[in-house]
């Protein structure tokens, strides 16, 4: 269970966050634009709500970018060390998908669900009791504290 505030940070400590609500849920994306993000075989992330994620060092950089979809997707990073720290989604413009790799305590997570399978490598092995999703997953219960922040008002 993620203590909160949780925090993050950069590789170089430049950029830091924190993070102070609850997240909705936690999963594994394995497409081939997180993977190409991450440089590893996938991307592990947190959706929060937006004004949870507190910068409390340096100043993040964003990078937007088109996902096949058409939603924009915006990616904040580190201009000294280029570590991903967090994204946002147009389809949710009130959430941030936190890469969980930058938690000082990213143990804490508890990973519910595994996207883009169809894009998985096939060495990487899906615990069976994960949520399994071809493509998007579709989040409508883990946003039941607040639905209206799962799609863009």
């Amino acid at each position: 269970m993620l203590d909160l505030p949780a925090l993050g940070r950069c590789q170089c400590g430049a950029c830091a966050y924190r993070i102070e609500a609850p997240p909705f849920v936690a999963y594994t994306c394995h497409c081939t634009e997180c993977r190409k993000l991450t440089a590893s075989a996938f991307l592990t992330c947190m959706q929060v709500p937006a004004e949870g994620v507190v910068v409390i060092a340096g100043t993040p950089v964003e990078r937007e970018r088109t996902a096949d979809s058409g939603n924009r997707l915006t990616t904040w990073f580190c201009a000294a060390c280029g570590s991903t720290l967090y994204a946002e989604n147009s389809a949710r413009p009130r959430v941030r998908t936190v890469h969980v790799g930058t938690l000082e305590r990213a143990e804490d997570v508890e990973v519910t669900a595994h996207i883009w399978l169809k894009r998985k490598l096939p060495w990487v092995e899906i615990p069976a009791t994960h949520r399994q999703f071809a493509e998007a997953g579709d989040w409508t219960r883990d946003y039941a504290r607040d639905p209206g922040r799962y799609r863009a008002s």
